[in-house]
C-alpha cells in the first residue's frame, strides 16, 4: 500500500465521518496498527467519544502485533459489566456505554470503523478495570493529608487476561476491593436506590421533641420514616398518634446508626438526620464505596483501624474484631490525617513535648497573660542544649519570634498523654494516647484533640499488646511499672499495622447501614469529583 494511500486511509473518515469506508484490501488488524501509532501523540475519538488510555491501547496492542482482541460476545459482556457499575457507585457513561451500544447497533461498518470499535472496547475495559482497582478519583489530589498507598493492579495483564480466556466478567470482578466493608456497602446503596426509587421518605416537621408516650400527628410520619430505612418491622398500632415502645427501640437503633446519644427521643439533632433526603444518603454510601477503593491492597493480618468521624477504634487480628473502643480525633481546624503506618513501640509515663501549633496558639500566649501557666501544668523549658531554662527569663509577649525553646510536661496526673502513649512512625507526628480529660468520652462529637487519637481505654489496649511482650506484661505488673511514675519505652514483640481511615458511611458486623458527620468536610470534594468526566491515564 502506497503512502498516499495509507494517508486517505487515516484522513477520508475523518473529513467524513465514521460512515465512509476506506476502499483498500485492508485488513482489520493493518488499519488498527494504523490508528494505534496515532495514539500516544495524537489521540482519537470514536463513535463520539475520545479515547482516555492513549498511550497504554498503543503499548497492549504493539505487545500484541497489531491484533484485534474483541469478539461480539466479549463486547456484549463489557456492555452488562459497565452498565452494572452502578452498584459500585460509578458512572456507567464514564465507560463509553452508549458509543459501545451505538457501534453494537451499527450494520455494516468498515475496517475502519472496526478498528476504531477495538480500540473504543479496550480503552473502557482499562479506564473500568483501573477505576475499580484503585478509585476514579485522586484523593492526593484535593486533600494534602491523604498519605495512603492505594491498591495498585495492571489493567493492561488484565486486559490481556480477559482477551486469552474471554472471561470478561470473571476478570473484572478480580479488580474489586475484596473487603468485606465493600460489598456490604454495595448492598446498602441497591437497598437505598430502591428506596428513592419508590419515592423516597417524606420530611417530618419541626415540633417540640417526639418521646415515649407523646401524641402528635408527627408519629404516624415517623413511624414510616424508620420502617423504610429498616429500624422498625412494620406493623398495625392501635394509635397512629401514640409514640410507643415500638418506636423508642427503633429510634434507639436509628441514633445508634448515626452516631447519636441513643435517648429514644426525637430532639432537633435527631429530626435533622430523619429528614436528610435519601438522596444524599446514597451519595453518601457511593462516596464510601470510593473511599474503601483507596485502601491499600493488604491491611495486615494484624491491625489498629481507627475511622476518624466515626470516633472509633477496632483492634482486628487473622480477622477477628479483638478489641473496640471509642475515640476522640483532631478539632476541625486541627484534622486528624488519614494515612498507615507501622506501630513499633509504647511508652509508659511519657513526656509530653508541645507540638508547633499548640507551642504557638495557646502555651505561649497563655504563658504570656500568666507566667505560672507552665508551672501549674508542670512544663519545662528546654533550651537547643538540653538544659532546663527558667521561663521568667524569655520574653513571652514576642511570640515565636527568635524562640527556639521546647516545652515538655513531665509524667504525672496532669500530662495531656495520661499514662500511656502508642508510637507508630509518621510525618505528622500522630500518635495515640491516654488523656487527662475523660470526660470528653461522654460526648458523642469528639473531634475535640489537636490531632492525635485520644483513647477511651488505653490501660486495656496497653495490657492487650503486652500480653505478647516477651516475657509477658500481665495487669498487676503494668500497675507495678505506671505507679513508678517512671518513662518508659517498650518494644512490641510484633509490629502492628495502623490505619487512620475517613468513612462516613459504613457497615458494621451486625449488618447495619451507618451514617457519620462529615467532620472534616471532606466528602463533597470527593462526590464533585467522582461527578466530572474521568481524566485520561
Amino acid at each position: 500500500m502506497s503512502i498516499k494511500h495509507i494517508l486517505i486511509c487515516l484522513l477520508l473518515p475523518l473529513a467524513i465521518g465514521n460512515q465512509a469506508e476506506c476502499q483498500s484490501p485492508s485488513t482489520v488488524n493493518e488499519v488498527l496498527r494504523m490508528r494505534a501509532e496515532l495514539l500516544p501523540n495524537n489521540g482519537m475519538t470514536v463513535y463520539g467519544d475520545d479515547l482516555l488510555c492513549n498511550r497504554s491501547l498503543y503499548h497492549f496492542y504493539n505487545g500484541n502485533n497489531f491484533t484485534a482482541v474483541w469478539t461480539p460476545t466479549m463486547a456484549k459482556s463489557l456492555l452488562e459489566n459497565i452498565k452494572a457499575v452502578s452498584r459500585d457507585g460509578l458512572n456507567p457513561a464514564d465507560y463509553h456505554k452508549a458509543a459501545i451500544e451505538r457501534a453494537l447497533q451499527d450494520g455494516r461498518v468498515s475496517n475502519y470503523e472496526k478498528a476504531g470499535f477495538e480500540l473504543l472496547l479496550s480503552d473502557a475495559f482499562i479506564l473500568l478495570s483501573s477505576h475499580l482497582i484503585s478509585g476514579k478519583v485522586d484523593p492526593k489530589s484535593f486533600d494534602a493529608q491523604w498519605k495512603i498507598n492505594r491498591r495498585e493492579g495492571k489493567p493492561l495483564v488484565l486486559l490481556q487476561k480477559a482477551s486469552d480466556t474471554d472471561q470478561i466478567t470473571q476478570v473484572l470482578e478480580q479488580t474489586r476491593p475484596k473487603y468485606k466493608a465493600y460489598d456490604r456497602l454495595r448492598t446498602k446503596l441497591a437497598a437505598y436506590r430502591t428506596i428513592a426509587y419508590d419515592g423516597g421518605w417524606q420530611k417530618i416537621p419541626d415540633g417540640p421533641t417526639l418521646k415515649p408516650g407523646v401524641q402528635d400527628d408527627r408519629i404516624a410520619m415517623l413511624r414510616e420514616r424508620l420502617r423504610y430505612s429498616g429500624d422498625i418491622p412494620a406493623y398495625q398500632p392501635e394509635d397512629v398518634t401514640l409514640f410507643d415502645s415500638i418506636l423508642e427501640v427503633g429510634i434507639k437503633r436509628f441514633q445508634k446508626r448515626h452516631g447519636l446519644t441513643a435517648d429514644g427521643a426525637v430532639g432537633a439533632t435527631t429530626l435533622a438526620a430523619l429528614n436528610v433526603p435519601v438522596e444524599t444518603r446514597i451519595n453518601d454510601i457511593m462516596i464510601n464505596l470510593e473511599r474503601s477503593r483507596w485502601l491499600p491492597d493488604v491491611l495486615g493480618e494484624w491491625y489498629v483501624m481507627v475511622n476518624l468521624p466515626a470516633f472509633e477504634l477496632e483492634i482486628v487480628k487473622n480477622g477477628n474484631v479483638e478489641m473496640e473502643m471509642d475515640v476522640a480525633v483532631g478539632k476541625p481546624y486541627r484534622e486528624t490525617p488519614v494515612f498507615s503506618s507501622v506501630m513499633t513501640y509504647l511508652v509508659l509515663n511519657p513526656y509530653w513535648t508541645v507540638p508547633p501549633t499548640i507551642l504557638s496558639q495557646d502555651m505561649i500566649p497563655a504563658q504570656a497573660k500568666n507566667p505560672n501557666h507552665l508551672k501549674n501544668l508542670n512544663i519545662k523549658v528546654l533550651a537547643p542544649d538540653g538544659q532546663e531554662v527558667d521561663p521568667s527569663s524569655i520574653n513571652w509577649s514576642a511570640g515565636m519570634k527568635n524562640f527556639n525553646y521546647t516545652l515538655r510536661q513531665e509524667p504525672g496526673p496532669n500530662n495531656a498523654l495520661g499514662q500511656v502513649k502508642f508510637i507508630f512512625p509518621n510525618e505528622f507526628n500522630v500518635y495515640m494516647h491516654d488523656t487527662n480529660h475523660p470526660e470528653v468520652f461522654g460526648k458523642s462529637d469528639r473531634a475535640l484533640s489537636s490531632g492525635c487519637i485520644r483513647l477511651s481505654k488505653p490501660l486495656d489496649m496497653t495490657s492487650y499488646f503486652l500480653q505478647y511482650h516477651s516475657p509477658p506484661i500481665n495487669s498487676e505488673k503494668l500497675q507495678e511499672l505506671l505507679s513508678m511514675g517512671n518513662n518508659k519505652t517498650i518494644m512490641l514483640k510484633q509490629p502492628v499495622q495502623v490505619h487512620l481511615q475517613y468513612w462516613t458511611a459504613f457497615v458494621d458486623e451486625n449488618g447495619d447501614l451507618n451514617f457519620r458527620k462529615d467532620v472534616y468536610n471532606r466528602n463533597s470534594k470527593v462526590l464533585n469529583a467522582m461527578m466530572e468526566k474521568p481524566n485520561a491515564l
